[in-house]
C-alpha cells in the first residue's frame, strides 16, 4: 500500500489521549509499518493532530501521516519475528499498521544486519570449504598424472609442477616453482624449452628434450589467453619416451642385422650410404652398432676418402640422438682466424664487421645432437684448449661473451694424420687426444678391401645414372680394370671416377677404351706383353692370372668370389673355362 500525503487514517480501539501520551513519552517519532514489512511514514506529536474533533475522546479521530519519511531498503526486509512487540496499532479498514519508535527500528536493523553477516559468513565458509576440496582434488589428479605438467604465467614464472617431474628430472617440484623459465634453461635444468618458444610465438610447440642424466621426453606447450586475448598461462605436458627412443634404436640395429642376414650369401651389408662386402668393414660397423647408444667420445682413423664422415653419420643414426642435429665441422677447411667464431659463435659487437645481433656457432647448433669434428689434426693449438674445455665440461663461451653456455652434445672426431707423432712434435695436445680417443675406430683403405670395389662401382653407377638421367653400363672387362686400381683417394676417388665415366660416356656400354686414360692400363703388369696382341686376349690373360693368384691365396671359391666381388658361380665357371683344378667348398 503506497501512502500519499493527505491520506486519511482512522484510529480505533485506542483513545486520542493514549496516542498523545505515547507520542509525548517517546523522545523519538514512531515508524508506521504495514504488515511488519513495508514502512509507510513517521508519526510524531507535532504532525499528528492536524484536524481534531473536539466532541469526545471516543469519536473517530482523523490524522495525517508524514509521508516525507525516506524508506531504507534494509527496513523493507525486516521479518515478522523482529516485530513481535510494538506500542500500538493503527487500524484502517481491514488493514492494521504497527508503530515502533525509531530507536527500536535501528536496533532491529542492527540485529538484522548482524544476522545477515553471520549468515553470509557461514555461507562463505561453506563455499570456501567446497572450493578447498575441489582444489585439493584437482591437485591430486594433476599429481597422479604419469606425464609431467608444468604451468607458468605469461612472463615464464613457474606456478605449478606436478610430482612426475621427480621421475623425469630427479628433482622435486620445489626446485622449479617460483623460478623463471629462463633461469631454469640457463642452469641446464630444462633443455630445448617449448615453454620459451610458446612465450615468444603464443602458439603451440612440441619438441623432444633430453635431460643430462639421459632421459628423453616429448613435450608440448599450449598457450592460454584471458578474456581480452592476452597471454595468461602456458601449460606444458612432458611424456617419457626414453623407452620409445631405445626401441627405435633397437629397431635400427635389428634392421641392420636383417640386412646382413638377407645378404648372407653375397655378404653385402648396407646401412644408409655405407655398403660393404668386406669382413673388416663389417667388424667396424658392428663396433659402431655397439657403441652408438652410448655417449662416449669416438675417434675415427682412416685415410682421406675412406668414409669417416659416413661412418660418423651411421653412429648418429643408430643413437638416441638420431632425431637431433648432426653437425659436421671440417677443421681443415675453416681459416684459423675464423674457426673460433664459427665453432662457438659470437656476441653482438664482438669484432669489426660482426653481425649486430651476434651469431650462433656450430657447437650450439649441435645441442642435443652430435658434433663431428672432421680432420681435427688441422685444428690450431689455441683452439684445442677451448675444445678440451668443451669435451670436459660440455660448456663454451662465445667470442666477446662473458658467460659460459652449456650444451648437451656427443662428440665424434676423425683424422687422417698420425696424432701421436704430432703430439711428439708439440702440434697436438696430448690431454685433448686422450679425451677424444675413448673409443677408437679404424676404417681400412679401399685397396685393403678389393671386394668392395665392384659393389661400390655398381652403387655409384646407379647413383649417377639417376642424377644425370643416363643409362650407362660398364662391361666386365672394364670393371676388372677398375678393380685392379689402388685408389689412394679411396672411396671418394672411385666415386669421382664413376661420375666421370657416366658424364663423359659416348655410348651406352662403356668398354676399356672408354675408361679415363690414367686408369686403362694401370696395374696390367700381370700380363707380360711381348708385343701387340688383341685386347680381348690381353684381358683373358689378365683374368686368368688374377684367378690363379686368387686361387693360390684363398684356396676356396667362396673366398675368391668375395675377394673379387663376383658370385661363387661366376668363379667356378671361369675356373672351368681356364681349366684350373680346385676343390669346391
Amino acid at each position: 500500500m503506497e501512502v500519499k500525503k493527505e491520506s486519511l487514517i482512522v484510529f480505533s480501539d485506542i483513545s486520542i489521549l493514549d496516542v498523545k501520551s505515547l507520542l509525548k513519552i517517546n523522545s523519538s517519532p514512531f515508524i508506521v509499518m504495514k504488515n511488519h514489512l513495508e514502512i509507510l511514514g513517521i508519526l510524531d506529536e507535532g504532525f499528528f493532530l492536524k484536524r481534531l474533533d473536539s466532541d469526545g475522546d471516543n469519536q473517530e479521530i482523523t490524522a495525517y501521516l508524514n509521508t516525507s519519511f525516506v524508506v531504507v531498503d534494509e527496513l523493507d526486509k525486516l521479518g515478522e519475528e523482529d516485530m513481535s512487540t510494538y506500542d500500538f496499532v493503527i487500524q484502517h479498514g481491514d488493514n492494521q499498521y504497527s508503530c515502533h519508535p525509531i530507536s527500536e527500528v535501528r536496533e532491529m536493523l542492527l540485529k538484522k544486519k548482524m544476522k545477515s553477516l553471520i549468515s553470509l559468513n557461514e555461507s562463505l565458509k561453506k563455499e570456501l570449504e567446497v572450493t578447498r576440496k575441489k582444489v585439493k582434488e584437482l591437485t591430486q589428479i594433476l599429481h597422479s598424472s604419469y606425464d609431467e605438467i608444468f604451468v607458468t604465467d605469461a612472463n615464464g614464472d613457474t606456478l605449478f609442477v606436478s610430482e612426475a617431474c621427480k621421475k623425469l628430472t630427479g628433482l622435486p617440484p620445489e626446485a622449479f616453482i617460483n623460478k623463471n623459465i629462463n633461469e631454469l634453461v640457463e642452469k641446464g635444468l630444462i633443455v630445448n624449452s617449448v615453454t620459451l618458444k610458446t612465450m615468444k610465438t603464443k602458439a603451440i610447440h612440441s619438441a623432444e628434450q633430453t635431460y643430462p642424466h639421459g632421459l628423453t621426453v616429448f613435450s608440448t606447450a599450449k598457450p592460454i589467453f584471458d578474456e581480452e586475448g592476452n597471454l595468461y598461462r602456458i601449460v606444458s605436458n612432458s611424456r617419457d619416451i626414453t623407452e620409445l627412443v631405445e626401441m627405435k634404436s633397437q629397431l635400427n640395429r635389428v634392421n641392420l642385422r636383417n640386412q646382413r642376414a638377407q645378404h648372407e650369401n653375397s655378404r653385402t651389408v648396407s646401412f644408409n650410404n655405407f655398403i660393404t662386402n668386406s669382413d673388416k668393414m663389417v667388424k667396424v660397423l658392428e663396433l659402431a652398432e655397439k657403441v652408438a647408444p652410448m655417449d662416449s667420445s669416438i675417434f675415427i682413423h682412416g685415410e682421406t676418402g675412406v668414409g669417416k664422415g659416413v661412418l660418423a653419420r651411421v653412429i648418429h643414426d643408430l643413437s638416441s640422438r638420431k632425431d637431433k642435429n648432426f653437425i659436421q665441422v671440417n677443421c681443415g677447411a675453416i681459416p684459423s682466424a675464423l674457426i673460433e667464431s664459427e665453432l662457438f659463435g659470437y656476441e653482438s659487437g664482438a669484432f669489426t664487421g660482426a653481425n649486430k645481433h651476434g651469431k650462433k656457432g656450430l657447437v650450439e647448433s649441435a645441442d642435443g645432437g652430435t658434433l663431428f669434428l672432421d680432420e681435427i689434426g688441422e685444428m690450431p693449438l689455441d683452439i684445442q684448449v677451448k675444445i678440451l674445455h668443451l669435451v670436459q665440461d660440455r660448456t663454451f663461451m662465445k667470442v666477446g661473451g662473458t658467460k659460459e653456455k652449456k650444451v648437451n652434445i656427443r662428440i665424434i672426431s676423425a683424422t687422417n694424420k698420425d696424432l701421436k707423432q704430432m703430439i711428439k712434435n708439440n702440434q697436438f695436445r696430448e690431454d685433448l687426444y686422450y679425451r677424444l680417443h675413448v673409443v677408437p675406430m679404424e676404417i681400412p683403405q679401399l685397396r685393403e678391401r678389393k671386394e668392395d670395389i665392384l659393389l661400390l662401382t655398381n652403387y655409384f653407377l646407379k647413383k649417377f645414372n639417376e642424377k644425370y638421367g643416363q643409362s650407362i653400363t660398364i662391361d666386365d672387362h672394364s670393371k676388372l680394370i677398375l678393380q685392379l686400381q689402388d685408389y689412394p683417394g679411396n672411396v671418394r676417388e672411385l666415386e669421382n671416377v664413376i661420375e666421370q665415366i657416366v658424364v663423359t660416356a659416348r655410348k651406352p656400354i662403356v668398354t676399356i677404351e672408354d675408361l679415363p686414360s690414367d686408369l686403362t692400363y694401370k696395374d696390367t703388369a700381370l700380363v707380360n706383353l711381348t708385343g701387340i696382341i688383341p685386347l680381348k686376349k690381353a684381358l683373358e690373360e689378365t683374368e686368368k692370372q688374377l684367378l690363379s693368384q686368387a686361387l693360390s691365396t684363398y684356396k676356396s671359391t667362396r673366398k675368391m668370389a668375395k675377394a673379387l666381388g663376383v658370385s661363387q658361380t661366376t668363379i667356378m665357371r671361369k675356373l672351368g673355362k681356364y681349366q684350373f683344378s680346385y676343390q669346391d667348398d
